[in-house]
Formats: C-alpha cells, sequence, structure tokens
C-alpha cells in the first residue's frame, strides 16, 4: 500500500507542482533509507522546515564541513547534500567521503540572470561523480526541482540523463552493462587461486583458478573485456601491497585476489566473503630411519651405561669372591672380567671344577641376566629391522620448535598478521614468488601456512607420490574461520554486481566445481610437478641388508680394532722400557762389584 500511496502522491506532485521536498520523501521511500543526513548550508529554509516537521525517517543536520560520519545503528543512511550555484571547490574531497549511501544533490538557485551557472555546476558535479566511481546519485536544481531531476549513465560512455518524474526508478540501475568496455584487473598468481598462462593453441593468456574464473565470469555477465594495464607474466606472484600501488597508478577496477577480512576498516569496500577456510601449518611427514642408524639406537649412551655397570657389577662381586676363597685376584679382573663380558653378551664361558656353590649361584644369575638381555636386544633388533621407526613426527607449535623447522612466511605478511609472538618459532621470509615456489615445489625443509583450499590441491598432487610429503596439521591453526573477500579500490562502482555474483556462484554450486578444477588448472599452467619431491632409496629385494646398512657396526669395529692396537703398541712399549731399566740395573750392580 506504501508504494501506491507514493505513486499518488508523485501523481499529484506531477500535475499540481510541488516543491522538492515531496520528490526527497519519494526518493526515501525507494530507496527504502533508515536515516536521512542532511548537509544544511545551502539548503532552502522553507522546505527544510517542511522537512522537519514529520519526518518519515531520522534526520541528522550536519555542515559541510563536520566530516563526523552517522552512527553505524542506521545500515541503509541516504544524504541530501546542497551546493551553491557556484563552483564549490572542496567539491572532489566532500565526494571522497560520500562513499555507499545513496545521495541527493540540491544546487541551489541561480542569480536572477539565468541558470546557466547552475547547471554548469550540475554537469561538473555529476562528471566528478563520474570520476570517483559514485553511481548512486540524483541531482536536482532548484529551478526545475519540481518537473525533472538529474543523473548520469557510464556506459558505453558518460551521458548526462535528464529525467522527468515520472520516470523510475530515480536512482541509477546497478551496473550490468559495460557495453564491451576494458574491465582492468591485476591479478596476484597466487596459486590456486588465480593462475595465468599462455594456451598453447591460441597464444593468449588464460586467467585460471577459483578467483581467475570468477572474474573471468564477471566480466561476461557485465558484457565487459578482461584487460590488464601492466604486463603479467606468468608465475611472478604479487602480494596484495603491491597491488594496491598498481591499483591506485593504472585504476584498476578488479583486484584478482582475495584477502583475510581481518581488521574492521576493510569492511567498506570488501565484498560478500567469497570463500570460508581456516589457515594452518603444513608439516613435512617424518621419514623413515635408515637401517644404519637403527643400531645407533639400540646402542645408544643409557643401554651402554647398563651394560658396563653389570660388567663391572659381577666383576667386582666375582673378584671379591676370588680374594675371599684365597684364589689370586688382580684389578685387571675388576676391570676387563671376560666371563662377566661374556655372560652379558648371551656367551658360553667357562666355570673352575674347584668352583664353590656360591660362585656357581654368580654364574647362574650372570647367565639367565645374559640370556634375557640378548634375547630382549635380539627381538628389538628383529623388530626395528622388519618395522623401521620414524624421525620425531610434530603436529603443534611446540613439536615444531622442538624439531628446529623453520617457518616460512611471504615477506608483505606481518608476522603480527598471525599472531606469532608467543610461538617463539624460527620464521624465514621470503617474496611472494619463492615462497610460492618452495611451497608448490614441496620442500621438506620447511614448515609453510596454507588455507583449506590450498591444502586440497597439495593432498591431490600427494596422490602421485609413493607416500604422503607434507601433513595438514589442525593443532596448529593461526585461524580457525577466516573470510577471504575481494578488497576493492576506494573508487568502484563493482562492489554491488561483484557481491551479487559471488552469492549466485555459492548457491548454485558453481564455487566448489571451481574448486575441483584446481588441479586441471595447475597441471594446464604446467605448475604441478609429478615427481617425487624426496629421494627415496630403491625398494629391497626381500628386506635383504645391504653394506651400507651395517656402516655403524662397521665402524664401531674398526675403532675397537685400532684401539685394541693401540693398546698392544703400548704393551709391548711398556714392556720394553721395563727391560731397558732392568738390563741398565742389573749391569750396574755388576760393575760395582767389580
Amino acid at each position: 500500500m506504501s508504494r501506491i500511496h507514493s505513486y499518488i502522491a508523485l501523481l499529484v506532485c506531477i500535475t499540481s507542482g510541488c516543491a522538492a521536498e515531496e520528490l526527497i520523501r519519494q526518493l526515501l521511500l525507494e530507496s527504502r533509507s533508515s536515516l536521512l543526513l542532511i548537509r544544511y548550508d545551502y539548503c532552502p529554509e522553507s522546505w527544510l522546515q517542511e522537512l522537519l516537521v514529520a519526518p518519515q525517517v531520522p534526520i541528522v543536520l550536519q555542515s559541510m564541513h563536520d566530516a563526523t560520519p552517522p552512527s553505524k545503528e542506521f545500515s541503509r543512511p541516504m544524504q541530501l547534500i546542497c551546493l551553491p550555484s557556484e563552483d564549490y571547490e572542496p567539491l572532489p574531497a566532500l565526494l571522497g567521503n560520500l562513499r555507499g549511501p545513496k545521495s541527493i544533490f540540491y544546487i541551489a538557485a541561480s542569480a536572477p540572470t539565468g541558470n546557466s551557472s547552475a547547471k554548469r555546476v550540475l554537469k561538473s558535479l555529476l562528471r566528478e561523480c563520474y570520476r570517483q566511481k559514485i553511481l548512486n546519485v540524483v541531482a536536482l536544481l532548484a529551478e526545475s526541482a519540481d518537473r525533472v531531476y538529474y543523473r548520469y549513465r557510464p556506459y558505453p560512455r558518460f551521458e548526462l540523463e535528464q529525467r522527468s518524474l515520472e520516470q523510475r526508478p530515480f536512482f541509477a540501475s546497478p551496473l550490468r552493462n559495460m557495453h564491451g568496455q576494458p574491465l582492468i584487473v591485476v591479478p596476484d598468481q597466487k596459486h590456486p587461486r588465480t593462475i595465468v598462462y599462455t594456451d598453447w593453441r591460441t597464444g593468449q593468456q588464460v586467467l585460471a583458478g577459483s578467483v581467475g574464473r570468477f572474474v573471468r565470469t564477471l566480466a561476461w555477465k557485465l558484457n565487459a573485456t578482461i584487460q590488464f594495464p601492466i604486463e603479467i607474466k606468468p608465475g611472478v606472484v604479487m602480494h596484495f601491497n603491491e597491488l594496491e600501488s598498481l591499483i591506485e597508478q593504472f585504476q584498476v577496477d578488479v583486484a584478482a585476489t582475495v584477502v583475510q577480512l581481518i581488521r574492521p576498516e576493510q569492511l567498506p569496500l570488501s565484498s560478500f566473503p567469497f570463500e570460508l577456510s581456516h589457515i594452518c601449518l603444513m608439516i613435512p611427514r617424518a621419514q623413515q630411519l635408515p637401517i644404519k642408524d637403527i643400531y645407533l639406537i639400540l646402542a645408544n649412551g643409557q643401554h651402554l651405561l647398563i651394560g658396563l655397570a653389570i660388567v663391572y657389577s659381577f666383576g667386582l662381586l666375582l673378584s671379591l669372591h676370588w680374594w675371599l676363597t684365597g684364589q689370586a685376584a688382580s684389578l685387571v679382573d675388576f676391570l676387563l672380567n671376560d666371563v662377566a663380558l661374556r655372560g652379558l653378551l648371551g656367551q658360553s664361558f667357562g666355570r673352575s671344577p674347584r668352583s664353590s656353590p656360591y660362585a656357581s649361584w654368580i654364574y647362574l644369575m650372570l647367565a639367565v641376566l645374559g640370556l634375557n638381555l640378548s634375547s630382549i636386544h635380539e627381538a628389538a633388533l628383529g623388530t626395528v629391522l622388519t618395522h623401521p621407526p620414524k624421525y620425531f613426527q610434530p603436529r603443534s607449535f611446540a613439536d615444531i620448535q622442538r624439531a628446529q623447522l623453520p617457518l616460512v612466511i611471504d615477506a608483505g605478511s606481518a608476522e603480527g598478521d598471525y599472531g606469532l609472538g608467543a610461538t617463539k618459532l624460527r620464521v624465514l621470509a621470503m617474496n611472494s614468488s619463492d615462497y610460492n615456489s618452495h611451497r608448490d615445489k614441496m620442500n621438506m625443509s620447511h614448515v609453510y601456512f596454507a588455507s583449506r583450499l590450498k591444502w586440497t590441491l597439495l593432498s591431490e598432487q600427494q596422490k602421485y607420490f609413493p607416500r604422503e610429503v607434507f601433513l595438514y596439521s589442525l593443532n596448529a591453526c593461526v585461524r580457525t574461520l577466516t573470510y577471504m573477500v575481494f578488497q576493492l579500490p576506494p573508487n568502484t562502482w563493482f562492489l554491488e554486481p561483484l557481491t551479487r555474483l559471488i552469492m549466485d556462484v555459492r548457491d548454485f554450486g558453481i564455487f566448489q566445481h571451481w574448486v575441483d578444477m584446481h588441479f586441471y588448472d595447475m597441471a594446464a599452467a604446467g605448475l604441478l610437478s609429478f615427481s617425487d619431491p624426496i629421494q627415496r632409496e630403491p625398494p629391497r629385494l626381500k628386506e635383504a641388508l645391504r653394506l651400507e646398512d651395517l656402516q655403524w657396526i662397521w665402524v664401531a669395529y674398526g675403532a675397537l680394532l685400532l684401539l685394541a692396537t693401540v693398546v698392544l703398541a703400548l704393551e709391548i712399549l711398556v714392556k720394553k722400557v721395563q727391560q731397558m731399566l732392568w738390563f741398565g740395573s742389573s749391569h750396574g750392580g755388576t760393575f760395582n762389584s767389580h
């Protein structure tokens, strides 16, 4: 009924003539605004008072020089700006602060000599709106506010429109047809969302990936042609900070990239969320230990200390027994007791026929202990040789710090964006191209951040390897729910068509289809490697040991053999020295007797 009443009121206004305040009421009804902000400096007091008598919506009065924004409680404000009939110098700066809300411009009456000055201001106003890409504007001249209103059409070229009051809608429709005009696009080439490659069949550059396909669909829907303002080299990744300078320099319409929505100041020029994701760490898979290192695990320092303690304990016990029973005992029997050593290794050893019952009990305990230890060692050795263990597998930030793996980040992103201050990780910053190259090639020397969408592609790629190379750890996430949005430049009228298209592609499942096409797009661009990034060992023949698997055994054997040789040389040297000393002393005594 309110729409019928508004049409009746407008018909009365057209037939009998009405003031501008009635037209403003009609504009409020059409736009369904919740607040009217009036810049009152040049507004006629007569109809301004008329508006304030029975306001349809809350009204805020502000001076032209007041930059205070309206309350955020009102989601659909409309602005009414009254301008003088002469040139208004602060106009560009004023328009720069009028983004988002629909605006009505009222140009005051000209001098009695004519209205040419007011029309010149009108044209200058709408052309400045066109330059700053402000589309939702309506302009009124004081002399003709009861008959016509003005707006402009941006495509195929700037064109001023004079419309009668019965022509609806008042405000220009959202951008729908660019009549083949170029849509200026800059891709960031962050795979797999945005991919640029040269098609070998046509020789033309192709924009692919989920974001790239979306931008192509947007250009098709707006009847536009995609144009790059600079030469785009495939594979050269640009961070959003670099894109911002290009956007300002070349007046880019849409940056083919999505960014995380993490700060409130991003909201005015952010689209509807294009992607919902989480950002976690992709961590190298723990690799299998080489068989040669298994012997080091079993012969670690703790095991050697336990073995030495057993040998010296039984050596001391046997030496004390021999000494108490009157048998020959020396320090060597304690330090290198061959009975205790062979018993520990599970080998047989001789026993004197005159051994006492106490010695027999000692030999029995040593034999049982030696057999037990050797059986446990053989079982452990057989198990680890059959199923070799793996290195420590990090899964959390603490594990990564323990494993001392460096975290690689994009140099354009500050560490504070990820909240890494409390993690104490070793961070390595790279430029965008190197960062993406290392991650795409799955360099296992580092840890990387990855969104869920990026990991979907990498997990598909890993299916071509013998075993997985990386894992995606949900225990090491910096964002559990991230909104990925298009960040548009300040001068844009593509926010509404872009947001509408995002909702359409998500509702109809087209976005998921584009995500499923990531693997195909990367393969078509030649950006996927199907070779295993790990130099894996060739498969063994029936799990047979090889010579290099016994490396540490040969090293230990050589070291012990060298030690035995040195001890033998020292014994021979000591024996020679003792003989020389004895020979010298014996000859000296004989000479004195003569």
